[in-house]
């Protein structure tokens, strides 16, 4: 039995890319072993299983909910909500209920009282416990989250992940980073292994020559410091301010402070007559359309685990710019990726005047990137269910 974490991805639509990846893992891990996803509650401090509401919210979250919002957690992810769930919801002890051979295994980020119960925990299950890791952004940029508050806590979480049997890192650069911040704060290491994350969309819905309608430039990420929408917003400006013609869709949730003045810039823009749009959090439906019909994606984020919208772009056969440090250059050095210096407005503009302006090097991209091959969702759950089995001395899965 696999006791799965989906706390995110059960209590409301949001669907940043931990999100998409989690409910991707139920689906395919309910398909091939017995399997219990789980939920933390924040107020009452305990796991409990899904209601048929959550659960509904894991296997189909945008059913009845798709119009586009703000902020998507603000349904399902508040105090109220989980004082509810203190009152009527059954405590799941998992230390009760994990036996020899079950595993518990936590796809998503945590910065809560998990990162000081979950070590205890795990000493204390007779089962095994697995964590996956994306990345120590908030660590590494002290500059665009300088609170103490929030980086005491994600130090908290990065040592408490040296408490499970296996944790799985998403690139080879969110592995070396975890494990140089391990040596960092003194904490003894666990077992590590990396596994890259597939491709969201289904093989069904790839179109290797998608025409682009006009010239679309879409940027998908939530509205937080390190996606660096300020620069581009700032780049695209001067390349409207320069003549050159095009439309700029912005797609992501915003967040608390910054995403305030990411949208105030583009409504500034907006009412100067610049063509930019934002289309706030989107079900997948609207955000496969927009990879269609985009000619280009830019992607300008400083800091990633791996960088799942550079993969999705290429996989729709788009162009993306993008950085080439760390997990980015990790996913765009295949090809069809334009390499910039991220951090500089004057390279983020070049590099879309370029695939702008000179259809060349634009088709060239376009061919690189229907050539790319990606991940299929059947191996990377293999592979993940391979590691789970490994920790009982066997590469099988563990028993249903």
């Amino acid at each position: 039995m696999i006791y799965l974490e989906v706390t995110t991805s059960s209590k409301s639509v949001r669907n940043t890319g931990i999100q998409r990846i989690t409910r991707r893992i139920f689906q395919e891990l309910a398909a091939r072993v017995s399997l219990t996803p789980i939920s933390w509650n924040k107020v009452g401090r305990r796991f409990h299983r899904l209601s048929r509401a959550e659960r509904a919210i894991l296997q189909t979250p945008f059913l009845g909910r798709s119009r586009p919002t703000t902020h998507p957690e603000l349904r399902g992810e508040n105090f109220m909500v989980d004082a509810y769930r203190t009152l009527f919801r059954k405590n799941l002890q998992l230390t009760d209920a994990l036996q020899e051979g079950d595993v518990f295994l936590i796809p998503d980020i945590y910065r809560d009282a998990r990162t000081r119960i979950l070590p205890a925990l795990n000493r204390k299950i007779r089962g095994k416990s697995a964590a996956i890791f994306h990345d120590a952004a908030a660590l590494q940029l002290p500059s665009l989250y300088p609170r103490a508050g929030p980086r005491r806590r994600f130090r908290e979480y990065i040592e408490s992940l040296a408490s499970f049997d296996l944790v799985i890192c998403v690139s080879g650069h969110s592995h070396d980073e975890l494990q140089r911040l391990w040596a960092q704060y003194g904490t003894k290491p666990t077992r590590t292994a990396v596994e890259t994350w597939p491709v969201e969309f289904s093989e069904e819905e790839r179109i290797q020559e998608q025409k682009p309608l006009g010239n679309l430039v879409v940027c998908v990420g939530s509205l937080e410091p390190r996606k660096n929408h300020l620069l581009l917003l700032r780049a695209a400006k001067s390349l409207w301010d320069r003549g050159l013609s095009f439309d700029l869709t912005i797609i992501g949730r915003s967040t608390v402070g910054h995403g305030w003045n990411v949208s105030k810039q583009i409504r500034t823009l907006q009412g100067k007559g610049y063509s930019v749009r934002w289309l706030r959090h989107v079900d997948d439906r609207v955000l496969h359309r927009a990879y269609r019909d985009c000619k280009f994606t830019v992607y300008p984020s400083l800091v990633e685990g791996f960088g799942l919208p550079i993969a999705e772009s290429l996989w729709h056969g788009k162009p993306c710019i993008c950085g080439g440090n760390g997990a980015l250059g990790e996913v765009a050095q295949g090809g069809g990726c334009l390499i910039v210096d991220q951090d500089r407005a004057e390279a983020l503009a070049d590099g879309m005047a370029e695939l702008l302006t000179n259809p060349s090097r634009y088709e060239k991209l376009c061919e690189e990137a229907r050539e790319r091959r990606f991940r299929s969702w059947s191996d990377y759950a293999d592979r993940l269910l391979a590691h789970l089995g490994s920790l009982f001395g066997s590469g099988s899965a563990p028993q249903a």
